[in-house]
This record gives structure tokens, sequence and C-alpha cells, in this order.
């Protein structure tokens, strides 16, 4: 087993697990596409159900006609910038309850990950999986985070895990320092 160059222990909270599930579903084309595409119908939808309200309470002439849409497309365009919202609120809720099942009543579980030579090594709920540095796409100094992506998956370490700002300096610079190394195994 290679040495560690830099090894924090923490405690992952409920939250902390679902921001990072959001992140890494939020990377993905399908995920996006599909929030989109039901963003829109919704939106379509909405403004269809307005423009139908719309002719039947006013009439059928060309200006309610005009009047109908202009007002229903706005409608729609409203309808749908509320529900992206909702529907990202609710699958969050849903996240969670998926997350917490898996915590299995815990509130937080203990993580440990390692900074090493070849990889970033992790160790959560008893699971170990080890990111290699060549697969890294970036480190990235968040204001809350230190976020590493790996082509796939993703390593997120909270600024509260550290002891104090100099400890998460010093993780940052090693993350970066080792994410750069042209001499990784490929």
């Amino acid at each position: 087993m290679p040495e560690a160059l830099y090894r924090l222990t923490y405690d992952v909270t409920i939250d902390d697990a679902v921001d990072v599930s959001w992140r890494l579903a939020n990377r993905t084309h399908v995920f996006r596409k599909q929030l989109q595409t039901r963003v829109i119908c919704a939106g379509i939808g909405g403004g269809l159900v307005f423009f139908a309200g719309w002719m039947y309470v006013v009439g059928t002439s060309l200006l309610n006609v005009v009047l109908a849409v202009v007002a229903g497309t706005l409608f729609g365009i409203v309808f749908a910038s509320t529900f992206w919202r909702f529907l990202e609120r609710e699958i969050r809720k849903q996240q969670r309850k998926a997350v917490a099942e898996q915590f299995g009543g815990r509130p937080t579980i203990q993580s440990e990950i390692e900074l090493r030579p070849d990889a970033v090594w992790v160790r959560q709920a008893g699971m170990e999986m080890v990111f290699p540095w060549a697969l890294c796409t970036g480190v990235q100094n968040n204001p809350n985070d230190i976020e590493m992506n790996f082509a796939p998956g993703l390593c997120v370490i909270r600024n509260r895990h550290f002891a104090s700002p100099d400890e998460r300096q010093a993780f940052l610079d090693a993350a970066r320092r080792l994410s750069a190394n042209p001499t990784n195994p490929t």
C-alpha cells in the first residue's frame, strides 16, 4: 500500500452525501437533459392550459387569440421557472430519503481520505475507493469545500473537516501538486 502524503478522518452527514450526489448527477448530460425536458413540458402544458382557459372565458376573436398566445407564453415561462425550482427541491428531497436509508438511521458516517502519490484513497462505511491521479480532471477550491473531480467520480472535503485554514491550504496544495504530476501512472 502506498504511503499516505496526507490523511484526514472526518464525519460525513446525510446532507453532505446528498450534495455530492447532486453534484455528481449534475455533471451528466442525461440528468440535465431529463430536468430540462420535464421543465419544458411543464411550461408548455401550463401555457396551453392558460391559453385554453383564456379562450374559454373571453372568446375567440382575433385580438383575444393574439392576447391569449402572448399571455399563455408568458405564463408558461413563469410556470416553467417555478416548476424548475420545485422539481430540484423534490429530487433533492428524494435523494435525501435514499441516502438516509443507506446511512441506516445514523446521522453521520465516518470517512477517511488519503492523498497518496498514485491516487486518492477514500473509505466510507467500510467501503474503499481509489481514484487514480491519472483520471483527475481538476481540483476546485470552492468557498465551502475542496472538490476533486475524476473521470468518473468526485471527492468533496468540507472546510469544517480541517483543523485550521493552514491545514486546509496544505491539503489543497498537495492535491493540486499530485493531480498535476505528469509522472502519475495512467
